[in-house]
């Protein structure tokens, strides 16, 4: 079962949780990717395209491009999982990027957030942690506890069943709201599509 682990990389600590979280994971018999370890290094690539006789920018932008197809590779076709480290002031852009893609491609996912800051008054940005199921685990440990818990039920494609049947009836939900804001600005409308959908009793 190999995972493709997502987050912030761009000072030695959050490299050092990187590592830890890969570590953890790999201590339950998980195979990782981990950018960072696994990845393409910018500075080391764009020196060897330099010595090939390619000009900076054109090397930039090759290697920008091979990046993002490793990525896109690794997290749809290659790994079964992906855990996504949401630490940090705002989540790293990179991570949810590949976490969308995830999402998309049913693929089984694990939040980890530590971290006590929020993006809107103690909550997280709603098209983040919807990815998520609205989960995160808080500690490192109960990452690789839930998927080991997930992999002993077995990995499987979601989205032939699970997955899609989530993202019919989102698409389904948000049909609802978005004829409700072009037929009326009347919050009590709005509302009630909103208590339909979580099943509240209405008054």
């Amino acid at each position: 079962m190999k995972v493709y682990c997502a987050g912030p990389l761009f000072n030695d600590k959050e490299k050092e949780e990187m590592a830890e979280i890969a570590a953890a994971l790999q201590g339950r018999g998980f195979d990782v990717f981990l950018p960072q370890r696994d990845g393409l290094e910018l500075s080391k690539c764009i020196d060897a395209l330099a010595d090939s006789g390619v000009d900076r920018q054109s090397a930039c932008d090759c290697l920008s491009k091979a990046i993002f197809a490793l990525d896109v590779y690794q997290v749809v076709e290659e790994c079964d999982a992906i855990v996504v480290n949401l630490n940090g002031r705002v989540p790293d852009e990179g991570a949810v990027a590949e976490a969308a893609l995830a999402w998309y491609a049913g693929k089984t996912m694990v939040a980890y957030k530590a971290d006590v800051r929020t993006a809107f008054n103690g909550y997280d940005n709603p098209l983040v942690m919807g990815l998520f199921g609205f989960r995160a685990c808080s500690s490192i440990s109960q990452i690789a506890d839930e998927l080991q818990e997930i992999a002993q039920k077995g990995f499987q494609e979601l989205l032939t069943v699970e997955r899609k049947a989530e993202i019919e009836s989102l698409l389904s939900f948000g049909k609802r709201i978005w004829h409700v804001l072009c037929e009326s600005d009347n919050e009590s409308e709005i509302v009630h599509v909103l208590m339909d959908q979580a099943g509240f009793p209405r008054k």
